[in-house]
């Protein structure tokens, strides 16, 4: 699995995103993202609604290309998986650790830290 896909793929799992019931079912959002633009549909928590479950995929992953390779104002190469996840707010030390188990049985690597760089997401696709 591409380390890129496996990582959406992860923020997916601890959002609910493919668990029905949960508001990122609900909008069609599996990486409960947000938008402060006035033009983008969304609830009054800024949380953005999607028509289908793809497009709010494809969303998740260009967001998540432009944070891991430095192209978001927010965050460089340099800064950590669990820095990132803060911005998804995956903050409790167990849902941190859900996303990296995830990571782990995914791209067969027991490598696979909190503290990775993101930046390692881009590197060496298998």
């Amino acid at each position: 699995m591409i380390r890129f896909e496996a990582l959406a793929l992860a923020i997916c799992d601890s959002n609910g995103g493919f668990t029905p019931g949960t508001k990122a079912f609900q909008y069609c959002n599996p990486g409960l993202l947000k938008t402060y633009r006035p033009e983008k549909k969304k609830d009054e928590e800024n949380y953005r609604i999607f028509t289908t479950v793809v497009g709010g995929f494809k969303a998740l992953m260009a967001e998540l290309q432009a944070r891991c390779t430095g192209l978001n104002h927010r965050l460089t190469q340099e800064n950590s998986l669990q820095d990132m996840l803060t911005l998804y707010d995956i903050t409790h030390d167990q849902a941190v650790r859900r996303v990296v188990l995830f990571l782990r049985r995914a791209l067969e690597d027991e490598n696979v830290t909190a503290q990775l760089r993101l930046g390692w997401f881009q590197e060496d696709r298998k």
